[in-house]
């Protein structure tokens, strides 16, 4: 979750869901996310551990099972770590570097090569702030974020000190456009004119993609005191605040440039070809921190401290390196990786070696991103996560009943019963349905476009290998005279 994250995911929704209310999408989706919430924060307070859901559902279904299912949230975690290039280059710096008339500078750093180096540094800087300990990560984190809301807060007050007449004519004296003659390239294009319920429900898929990581705080739940606590504020809580602000952006966003023109935009930029009248250098595609150059009149401080935060977007990514770490510590932890990978730095207590393969698999990524189609075959990430949090959900169902000597040591809150049934199970078979919806959806023409066997391949695929990496483990385990499976009957030490 990140507070730039509607200047991204509110252009593509409105680009992929005609008709879309990305705030009124955003609202629908805090239930969602609370229910999904209070049953991470619950199983959290159960067995508080580093490695979060892979503890829980390794312990509760199967070994192979917790495996396999968080072994995918790694390798989507280290496949997005690969994309630092597109949200700081191509979506800000890239465009307003064209704009004041850098052209060759921009087209350098537009370009596979300029990516690469740009990444390289970032992924860099991350594995050096994990490599000095949680408490660097965090204020890594508090930077990343502080950032972003300074950018946010100076986009809001901005717009709404112009207001939408202000915009308008700024537009019209700077854009080479007309915003009338915009609309109505709109409209000819077959753009609603108004909202839909139908394309704000498919884009609820897509604003989830927003809270990406809201539950990512049970992966280092034995490093926090008082996790019962913590984890609802920080998961349910944040959340809450999170989609809350993100409505703000949205509303005043629609407000002040115009709900049609937002979104009619958004749509042209991507699908609309020569009916587009903007530069394609700078507003392709027309994100929020790019249209935002009408809103400050071209006064260059504000769009660069607009443009500025929006770039520490990718400081998300320091908390995706940090998990994928603590997942992989967890795996060594239970002897499906070498136990080398579980060595932690006297120093600062990090998994050191878990850190060094977590960087190459994120260089690797990033070459992959930049050199080769690849990772365009991450079409259908919202339902492999979704299936992933469902499986999840199907362990807290039957928590209570297949491991009773964790759940009856739990705290109040978990064993509490409703109608006869502990409070978590209510609470995993609600995530269960949700997740369920999820994935129906996302696999929905409107979304994905036709279903391509060959990203659904990849999506699952990911699942089949984290079985087979799990069963090759037990193998060796086995002939080393250590059944693997012994080593899942206890939860871990804190």
């Amino acid at each position: 979750m990140a507070p730039c994250t509607a200047f991204l995911y509110g252009v593509w929704g409105a680009a992929f869901y005609p008709g879309v209310d990305n705030g009124t999408a955003v609202l629908i989706c805090i239930p969602i996310i609370v229910v999904i919430g209070l049953f991470y924060a619950l199983y959290s307070s159960s067995m508080p551990r580093t490695g979060g859901d892979y503890v829980w559902t390794s312990r509760v279904i199967h070994p192979a099972i917790g495996f396999a299912t968080v072994f995918f949230v790694m390798f989507i975690l280290i496949a997005w770590t690969g994309t630092p290039g597109p949200y700081v280059i191509t979506y800000s710096l890239g465009p307003l570097l064209s704009y004041y008339g850098y052209q060759s500078l921009a087209t350098f750093l537009l370009s596979p090569v300029g990516l690469f180096l740009f990444g390289t540094g970032m992924i860099l800087i991350w594995a050096v702030t994990v490599a000095t300990g949680t408490r660097s990560m965090i204020k890594g984190l508090w930077i990343g974020v502080g950032m972003q809301f300074l950018s946010t807060i100076v986009y809001v007050v901005v717009l709404l000190y112009v207001g939408h007449a202000g915009f308008v004519a700024n537009f019209n004296a700077m854009s080479g456009w007309n915003y009338d003659q915009a609309l109505a390239a709109i409209t000819a294009a077959g753009y609603p004119t108004g909202f839909t319920t139908s394309g704000t429900l498919l884009g609820i898929v897509d604003q989830l993609l927003s809270f990406t990581g809201f539950n990512l705080a049970v992966y280092i739940a034995g490093e926090v005191k008082t996790v019962k606590k913590t984890s609802v504020i920080s998961i349910v809580g944040g959340s809450i605040l999170f989609a809350l602000w993100l409505y703000v952006v949205y509303e005043v966003t629609y407000g002040v440039m115009g709900a049609q023109f937002v979104n009619g935009m958004a749509y042209l930029s991507i699908n609309g070809g020569s009916a587009y009248k903007l530069s394609s250098a700078v507003f392709s595609p027309a994100f929020f921190n790019l249209l935002f150059i009408f809103a400050a009149g071209g006064n260059q401080p504000l769009i660069w401290i607009v443009n500025i935060g929006y770039m520490f977007l990718i400081f998300a990514n320091l908390t995706y390196v940090f998990a994928a770490v603590r997942m992989m510590f967890s795996f060594s932890f239970d002897r499906i990786l070498p136990k080398a990978f579980a060595r932690l730095d006297r120093r600062y207590n990090a998994p050191y070696v878990a850190l060094v393969a977590v960087w190459i698999s994120c260089m690797l990524s990033l070459a992959l991103w930049e050199f080769t189609p690849f990772m365009s075959y991450f079409a259908y990430v919202v339902p492999g996560w979704f299936t992933m949090i469902g499986i999840v959900a199907i362990s807290g169902v039957v928590f209570p009943f297949r491991r009773k000597d964790i759940f009856e040591k739990s705290p109040p809150i978990v064993t509490k019963k409703v109608a006869g049934l502990p409070v978590i199970s209510w609470l995993g078979g609600a995530s269960f349905a949700l997740c369920v919806w999820i994935v129906y959806a996302g696999f929905q023409p409107a979304i994905s476009g036709a279903l391509n066997p060959g990203y659904v391949g990849l999506t699952f695929g990911v699942f089949i290998l984290g079985l087979i990496i799990y069963g090759i483990a037990a193998a060796y385990r086995s002939r080393s005279g250590i059944p693997l499976a012994m080593t899942f009957r206890e939860v871990p030490p804190e």
